[in-house]
């Protein structure tokens, strides 16, 4: 199978990036030493907020992002002007009526609103331990029948977010791509968890599913040609996947 030159690396952060501070800082010093005309963009495709994801750049933590992709793809910042874009923000549609889904979220036995610092206008996010994918879609099944027309993405065997149907780190990623006129064929993506799943799914995208990633991604993606399983964690096992598609020599 031929694949074309990277020319978009849009990679997870907690538990692929960070997670591992020595690797962490060989992957910051393999970035910084390509040189301007063979890096690829870089996109940071976090559950974080962008601002927060920026502030890892300036504690020298992680390489300095071309974009930053937050809140579980329900924000995007340019990452050298460190603004939001508000026209992926009109992307997303009406900020979210939080009174309805917490009535409705108040029913679901076990379901914990997560910090404060997790909501946002376009995000809902809620601990829900151990949910079978049918629990997650009787949820989903009461948001609609109240009206409320989202996006559930559950991972990591708790974490369960609600979003805008256009919203999503796969939605938020093809978004970028189309504005900058990238074809998915041309994109490498790194994750760890469940809620990466859709930059995997994205057609022709090729991955990088780190060792350390958990069984509910790596079962979704085994097998498929254009994903390349690492055999090293966190930040080192992005390393071993930008040497295999060819980023880093």
């Amino acid at each position: 199978m031929r694949f074309r030159p990277v020319k978009l690396v849009a990679s997870d952060i907690d538990g692929t990036l960070l997670g591992d501070a020595a690797a962490a800082e060989r992957f910051r010093a393999a970035w910084e030493a390509l040189s301007g005309h063979e890096r690829p963009l870089l996109v940071y495709n976090s559950g974080r907020t962008s601002e927060d994801i920026l502030s890892l750049v300036d504690e020298n933590l992680l390489p300095a992002p071309d974009y930053a992709i937050g809140g579980v793809g329900t924000m995007i910042a340019e990452g050298r002007v460190r603004t939001r874009m508000e026209a992926f923000a009109k992307e997303l549609g009406p900020t979210f009526d939080a009174t309805a889904i917490d009535a409705i979220m108040a029913a679901i036995e076990g379901a914990v609103l997560q910090a404060v610092a997790d909501q946002h206008p376009h995000k809902a996010s809620w601990h829900l331990p151990d949910a079978e994918e049918q629990r997650i879609s009787e949820i989903a099944a009461r948001l609609a029948a109240a009206g409320v027309d989202v996006k559930l993405i559950y991972s990591s065997s708790r974490d369960l977010d609600i979003l805008p149907r256009s919203g999503g780190k796969g939605s938020a990623l093809a978004w970028i791509c189309r504005e900058l006129a990238v074809d998915p064929g041309e994109v490498v993506v790194a994750g760890d968890t469940g809620n990466d799943l859709e930059m995997f799914e994205m057609p022709h995208v090729r991955g990088i599913v780190v060792a350390n990633a958990l069984a509910e991604l790596r079962r979704a993606v085994a097998g498929d040609p254009r994903h390349y399983m690492a055999r090293t964690s966190h930040a080192d096992g992005v390393i071993e996947g930008l040497r295999h598609w060819g980023v880093i020599r």
